[in-house]
């Protein structure tokens, strides 16, 4: 890791520490597609650190947002520059659909809700804009979309797509909307709200290096009726989830170094994101419990007939 990465991870520790978020160890497996998991209230926040923001890869950013929507939690970019120079204060920058803000951006949205009101993305600088109230405010004017359009120079159906917030608008052609209407149309960008994100949940395990352990883990989920889904680039190999938080687990042997290394972290961000945690492990004798975290053997998995069951013993195992 290098000193300015390692820099930024402790400036934003102290950060969301100072803004009263509770946070858990630093998840430092590789690959993972976040560093940190913070949660303030019922805000749960995916954090990931880059000191330049171009080093984060589609799978990465795909990943991020997976589990994060799972999660039923927030993804974020943490970083100070890319390829053009140092990241803007005050503008949220779009990396493979994840919003990605500067320091200073974080700290003024988590100490004074100060929420940007730009963002970059490929094709330019952009601003969201209240496409009802820009629609309210023509047809008080009465004006028609076309004599808008021809205002702002643009085509009368891109009004039709900003009224019905189906388009992004560029900095200029908003302002150029609020002057002619002679109203504030532009709302802030809430970098902590949870995005909708278009992915399937359900997701197998890569068929191509998957072991029996885990075509057995993912039966097991799938016959309780839980939603699953597996990801490499998180401290916990596999999610399940019935209603409410999701269950997380890591999968293998209590012999794996790999395994015992992530334990604590997966303790760590299960009591953050307040979700259970269990470690599944091959057959033969095993501890109920390693790290405080409840284990189940293989050979016990046929026994267990539902959630309900799947929690009682989770909970009597990690006392």
């Amino acid at each position: 890791m290098t000193r300015a990465r390692q820099n930024l991870i402790e400036e934003v520790i102290s950060q969301l520490e100072d803004a009263g978020f509770s946070m858990s160890s630093r998840c430092d497996v590789r690959p993972s597609c976040f560093d940190l998991v913070a949660k303030k209230n019922d805000r749960l926040v995916l954090v990931k650190i880059l000191a330049n923001i171009d080093a984060l890869t589609k799978e990465d950013a795909i990943a991020l947002q997976l589990v994060a929507q799972f999660f039923n939690a927030t993804p974020l970019i943490v970083g100070i520059k890319n390829r053009r120079g140092d990241l803007e204060e005050g503008v949220v920058y779009k990396r493979y659909g994840v919003s990605t803000i500067a320091p200073p951006s974080l700290d003024c949205v988590i100490r004074e809700n100060d929420l940007p009101h730009e963002f970059i993305q490929r094709g330019g600088r952009f601003v969201a804009i209240d496409g009802a109230m820009l629609k309210e405010v023509r047809l008080s004017r009465r004006l028609t979309k076309k004599e808008l359009a021809d205002c702002v120079q643009v085509s009368a159906r891109a009004i039709l797509a900003y009224e019905k917030d189906e388009m992004d608008v560029s900095t200029e052609v908003a302002g150029r909307l609020e002057e002619v209407l002679e109203t504030d149309l532009t709302i802030p960008v809430d970098v902590l709200s949870k995005p909708q994100v278009q992915k399937p949940l359900a997701q197998h395990p890569n068929p191509v290096t998957i072991s029996d352990l885990e075509i057995r883990v993912n039966e097991f989920f799938e016959r309780l009726g839980m939603n699953v889904l597996w990801t490499d680039r998180a401290p916990f190999q596999v999610a399940a989830k019935e209603e409410g938080p999701p269950l997380m687990s890591g999968v293998g042997s209590l012999k794996s170094w790999a395994l015992k290394k992530r334990m604590e972290i997966i303790k760590s961000v299960s009591d953050v994101s307040e979700s259970n945690a269990v470690i599944i492990v091959e057959e033969g004798r095993a501890e109920e419990n390693v790290s405080d975290l409840a284990v189940i053997r293989q050979l016990e998995l046929d026994e267990i007939e539902k959630p309900n069951e799947l929690r009682r013993i989770i909970s009597e195992r990690s006392t």
